[in-house]
C-alpha cells in the first residue's frame, strides 16, 4: 500500500491550529457562520484553501469571474435594501481573495468585508438551488457524485495511515424514509437530512480531531454546515487542549468558555435514542461542480454559477464508543423498536395517546 507521507503531520493533533478549532466548534455545535463577526483566514494561502473546499478554483479565470459576480450582486443588494456604501477596496478589490483577508484582520473595513462575504455565501447558495431546478439530471446522479467525492477523500486518508477503523456509506431506503417521516412530528421529506450518510470510526476519541480537521480542510466546507443539526457527546475541549501544540493551547485558554465543544444534541431528531447513546453527527451542504451538466446554449443559466449542493450526514465515533453503543438499550434494533412504536402510536391513536404512551427518547435514524 502506498502511504502519502505528506499527510502525516496533518493527521496528528500537532497539526491542529486555532482556526481549525474555531471551525470545528461551528461544525460540532451546528452553528452558522452568518453569526460570526470575524473570519480567521489571515493569509492568501488560507483563503485559497477555503475557496477550494468550497469548489472554487482560485487559479481559474472562470471561477474568479464567478466570485466577482457574487461580490457585485452582494454590493448591489446591500446598497439597494440597507443603504450601505462600500469603498472601492471592498466593492472592487484588486483580488477577491483580499476581501477574505480584510474580514480576518483588524482594519477599519473588517466588519464591512464580513458583511459582504456573508451575503455572497447566501447568494451562492440561492443561485445553486435555482440552478439545480434547471438541470436535466436525476437525483441519483448527484447522490453518486457526492458519495464518490466523500469516498475518494476518506480513502486518501486511509492510505495515508489515518487512524480510521471503519468507513461506511449508506443510502436511506424508501421504507426507512417513510418510517422516519411517519415518526417525525414534521412530516416533510425535504427535512430529512440523512438520505446519504457516512459513518467513520477512529481508534480513539482524540483521533476524531485530526480526521475531522482534514475533512473540513479538504472536502466539507464548515461554512455550509446545516445549523441546528449537529450533535456531540464524545469530544471534550479540555481533553483536546491537553494534546494541542503549546502555542495553540495558550491562545485558547483565555477563550475557553466560548469554545466549548461538548454536550450538543438535537432534541427533535434524537428522540428515539437511548440516553447513553453517544456520537458525533453533523449535516453538511456539500458543494458539487456541475459544469458538465449545464447546457451552454441556455442563457438563463449563465448567471447561476456552476455549483449545486447535496445534503450529506456524517456520524463519527471512536472504537470503544461504537462498541458500547451496540449494547442493550443503545442498540440499533432497540432504537428501531422505539421508532416503530411511535409510528404505530401516531397511525392508530393520533393525539389521543400522548408521546409518553410508549418508549422514546434520544439518535437519528
Amino acid at each position: 500500500m502506498t502511504v502519502d507521507t505528506s499527510l502525516h503531520k496533518l493527521l496528528s493533533l500537532e497539526g491542529v491550529t486555532l482556526p481549525d478549532i474555531e471551525s470545528l466548534r461551528l461544525i460540532l455545535q451546528g452553528g452558522s457562520i452568518i453569526d460570526w463577526h470575524r473570519l480567521n483566514l489571515p493569509t492568501p494561502e488560507a483563503v485559497q484553501q477555503f475557496l477550494r473546499v468550497n469548489c472554487h478554483d482560485p487559479d481559474s479565470p472562470h471561477d474568479q469571474l464567478r466570485l466577482r459576480h457574487l461580490l457585485s450582486k452582494s454590493v448591489r443588494y446591500l446598497e439597494r435594501n440597507f443603504r450601505y456604501h462600500f469603498p472601492p477596496q471592498l466593492a472592487e478589490p484588486e483580488h477577491v481573495e483580499d476581501l477574505f483577508v480584510l474580514a480576518s484582520g483588524k482594519s477599519e473595513f473588517q466588519n464591512l468585508a464580513c458583511i459582504l462575504l456573508k451575503v455572497m455565501q447566501i447568494l451562492n447558495h440561492v443561485d445553486a438551488g435555482e440552478l439545480k431546478t434547471h438541470l436535466s439530471v436525476s437525483e441519483d446522479v448527484l447522490l453518486r457524485r457526492a458519495e464518490d467525492a466523500v469516498t475518494r477523500t476518506v480513502q486518501r486518508l486511509q492510505k495515508a495511515g489515518a487512524p480510521i477503523v471503519s468507513f461506511v456509506s449508506s443510502r436511506k431506503s424508501r421504507d426507512s424514509l417513510i418510517t422516519k417521516l411517519l415518526a417525525k412530528k414534521t412530516t416533510v421529506a425535504t427535512q430529512v437530512y440523512d438520505l446519504l450518510r457516512f459513518r467513520i470510526i477512529t481508534r480513539t476519541p482524540l483521533d476524531l480531531v485530526p480526521v475531522l480537521t482534514f475533512l473540513k480542510n479538504e472536502l466539507l466546507p464548515f461554512n455550509y454546515v446545516v445549523p441546528g443539526q449537529s450533535r456531540n457527546e464524545i469530544l471534550k475541549i479540555h481533553d483536546v487542549l491537553q494534546h494541542l501544540s503549546p502555542a495553540v493551547n495558550s491562545r485558547l485558554e483565555h477563550t475557553l468558555s466560548r469554545l466549548q465543544l461538548e454536550d450538543v444534541s438535537m432534541e427533535e431528531e434524537n428522540r428515539f435514542s437511548a440516553a447513553n447513546y453517544r456520537m458525533i453527527s453533523f449535516v453538511v451542504d456539500l458543494p458539487l461542480r456541475v459544469d458538465d451538466l449545464i447546457d451552454p446554449d441556455d442563457p438563463g443559466l449563465s448567471n447561476l454559477g456552476f455549483l449545486v449542493f447535496y445534503v450529506v450526514e456524517f456520524q463519527m465515533f471512536d472504537e470503544q464508543t461504537d462498541v458500547e453503543n451496540q449494547q442493550g438499550d443503545s442498540s440499533h434494533e432497540s432504537y428501531k423498536d422505539r421508532q416503530r412504536w411511535e409510528v404505530i402510536r401516531r397511525l392508530v391513536y393520533g393525539s389521543q395517546l400522548s408521546d409518553t404512551g410508549g418508549p422514546a427518547h434520544g439518535r437519528t435514524s
